[in-house]
């Protein structure tokens, strides 16, 4: 069966990455990239929407250059987020959600969390909502046989360490963009020989 390899870029109160992960308030997701991938690790179908914030009145200098996102890009392309989300929930469809948050675990996604946070903003009762996974898990645990010594990685890093980011060029994106970041993770899939049938 599919799965599905999915990034946000969100933004919080005090910044991204300015001042560290500690108490961030208000997340909110502004970008979700996502590709549903077939067993044999080809992509069948791409999903990459940009979500008009609410929060936050601006998105700043620093998060731009960062992300690549601009205040120009979310007002010419961002969308509501419910609107947004209905249409990540039809592409995921039954699929299993992968994400890459590098300081959890298997059953605590990063990404997923943040959708909840956003899910719960907007008043959305989701019933059933996508199960999400962690694959940075099964990232470590590939690092750790080819002895890859590394403390910390973003999703949007693999390609480069990996040395396969020249199959990204064709993207015109940079790391950080979460289309960019789940091709990244992709690439990494490939590289590293992922079977998501006898993966958790």
């Amino acid at each position: 069966m599919p799965f599905i390899l999915f990034d946000t870029e969100y933004i919080a109160d005090r910044g991204f990455l300015e001042e560290g992960f500690n108490g961030w308030q208000n997340r909110e997701i502004i970008q979700i990239g996502a590709l549903k991938i077939s067993d044999d690790l080809q992509i069948l179908d791409t999903f990459n929407y940009y979500i008009k914030p609410k929060k936050h009145k601006y998105i700043s200098d620093y998060f731009s250059k960062l992300t690549g996102i601009t205040n120009d890009i979310m007002s010419e392309q961002g969308l509501d987020f419910p609107f947004v989300y209905k249409l990540f929930k039809e592409f995921v469809g039954n699929c299993k959600c992968y994400s890459h948050g590098w300081s959890f675990e298997p059953e605590n996604d990063s990404d997923g969390e943040v959708m909840r946070e956003m899910l719960n903003y907007y008043k959305i009762e989701d019933f059933h909502q996508p199960i999400y996974k962690n694959i940075a898990f099964w990232f470590r645990e590939q690092y750790k046989k080819k002895n890859i010594k590394i403390s910390q990685q973003a999703s949007g890093e693999i390609a480069s360490l990996l040395g396969v980011s020249d199959k990204l060029e064709k993207l015109h994106l940079q790391p950080h963009n979460a289309l960019y970041d789940v091709y990244s993770i992709w690439a990494g899939l490939k590289y590293l020989g992922f079977e998501e049938k006898v993966y958790l």
